[in-house]
């Protein structure tokens, strides 16, 4: 890659960097050989921005950075970025405690981009009242920070009156081809343009979302421009931008970072022809329903329950982009290695961290019900609305009839259990009790209701067996196989 000089920046640099995000690590919170030599290639490569986070890889980043380049290459050979935790800070002593932890991790005495992290307005007007301008200005009066700027997650207008307020010299927004049209951050990045004040771009592959498109999104790519990757289109458009001085990539492998200097090769800009590729591809996607997450994993740390919000997001965007039912059912139903949507209490302290302003936990409660209704085999928008002011009995009283009980006990006017199972008549489970098919068949003659056959595996002879008895096939809840 040619680097490019930029004047506001006084720096010559590569238009991809490296974001420290993403790297594989082992079970003991470290990084694999692999890591390292993905640094070493992308060197090689031509990267020399290498951005860095004190939250990233399980708050371990900056300790790689050090490992991986600042014990190993010379310091003026690439440089670091690293970002203040507003969020974290009480009072100036805790700027200096982790300004201090963040030089001492990075093993380095300067650091060259420093970020204030994910700022919007209150974040912003919260850091000044406790004495965030005056300890920037003295960082760099010491020259322990080269060059000052932010990330922001905020409206383009709060964005105006940041970048007003005080003298940045660069700004990391959520750029790519998505976001520009249904995030509308083609307004932010025209505010930078309008000041002069260059543009880091982060997220521009999507966090990973614009690698691997639904398959009509890829064919009309593929059509344009046979061969070239997902990726390459979103790298394309954010090299288009002329106030673009670094393009952020979290790569974590070497095909990844290839494919990505590989693009930077060509100079071109977008044709019409590519423009309209990217508004219909942009068109499939947001008619998928998915979630816009972008993996940063912010709400995570916030969430009281220990959630692993973004795994979750991910196992259900799968499923609506790709309809991948399968991978959903293995990575959500049956892998339990963290608390799933069901744990989640609306506390709505994951949604303060968000970047992208996602309404957590009304999707937690679509995700939930969702996954239940593919682990008992049933359409649950479906059924929720047939259960309005109706009477609801579940055939099988077993593990699934219990998990039917916590889906749809709330949401029937009556609920019973009945099982064929006589050693079981009359007992109750969660308060509601377990009837004989012949109860069943005398309270339907008394008033017609809805029947959901829980267990997956005998739910054919137990459909036949409700049709002899006399039950229409219209009371009986119909499965989504």
């Amino acid at each position: 890659m040619e680097k490019r000089y930029i004047k506001e920046l006084d720096a010559s640099l590569s238009p991809l960097g490296f974001g420290i995000l993403r790297l594989p690590m082992t079970e003991d919170r470290w990084f694999p050989d692999s890591a390292f030599k993905l640094i070493d290639q992308s060197g090689r490569s031509g990267v020399d921005y290498y951005d860095s986070g004190w939250t990233y890889q399980s708050g371990r980043s900056e300790e790689f950075a050090r490992e991986a380049l600042v014990k190993r290459y010379a310091r003026d050979s690439f440089y670091l970025a690293a970002k203040l935790p507003v969020w974290e800070c009480r009072n100036r002593g805790d700027m200096e405690r982790i300004f201090q932890a963040q030089l001492d991790n990075l093993g380095v005495e300067y650091i060259d981009f420093y970020l204030m992290h994910g700022l919007d307005i209150q974040r912003w007007e919260y850091g000044k009242s406790i004495g965030l301008t005056e300890f920037l200005d003295e960082k760099r009066k010491r020259g322990q920070i080269r060059r000052m700027g932010f990330s922001l997650h905020d409206t383009a207008e709060n964005l105006e009156k940041i970048v007003d307020d005080y003298s940045w010299e660069f700004v990391q927004l959520q750029i790519n081809y998505y976001d520009w049209i249904v995030l509308h951050t083609k307004e932010h990045y025209r505010i930078l343009e309008e000041r002069g004040i260059p543009c880091i771009t982060m997220e521009t592959v999507g966090g990973g979302r614009l690698s691997a498109l639904p398959k009509e999104a890829q064919e009309i790519y593929d059509k344009v421009r046979p061969g070239k990757s997902a990726s390459s289109w979103a790298i394309k458009f954010a090299a288009s931008l002329s106030n673009v001085a670094v393009m952020l990539s979290g790569m974590n492998t070497i095909e990844q970072l290839e494919d990505n200097v590989l693009q930077l090769s060509d100079k071109k800009a977008l044709t019409t022809q590519e423009k309209e590729a990217i508004g219909q591809v942009v068109a499939i996607i947001r008619s998928k329903d998915s979630i816009p997450c972008t993996g940063c994993r912010y709400c995570v740390a916030e969430c009281p329950q220990k959630i692993n919000i973004p795994a979750i997001f991910e196992c259900y965007n799968d499923y609506k982009i790709f309809n991948n039912p399968g991978f959903f059912d293995f990575n959500y139903i049956t892998w339990s290695a963290y608390p799933r949507a069901e744990a989640c209490i609306k506390c709505g302290k994951c949604m303060q961290m968000c970047p992208q302003k996602i309404e957590i936990p009304k999707y937690m409660e679509r995700i939930r019900d969702f996954a239940y209704g593919r682990a008992l085999g049933f359409n649950m928008e479906q059924v929720k609305k047939n259960l309005e002011k109706s009477k609801l009995i579940c055939f099988g009283s077993g593990a699934d009839g219990k998990l039917a009980k916590d889906i749809f006990g709330s949401f029937a006017e009556e609920f019973y259990f009945c099982d064929n199972s006589k050693q079981r008549w009359g007992e109750k489970i969660g308060g509601f009790v377990i009837i004989s098919p012949r109860q069943l068949l005398e309270e339907y003659q008394k008033k017609e209701f809805l029947i959901l056959i829980s267990s997956r595996n005998y739910r054919k002879p137990i459909q036949k067996q409700l049709l002899e008895m006399g039950v229409r096939k219209e009371s009986i809840l119909n499965p989504i196989d």
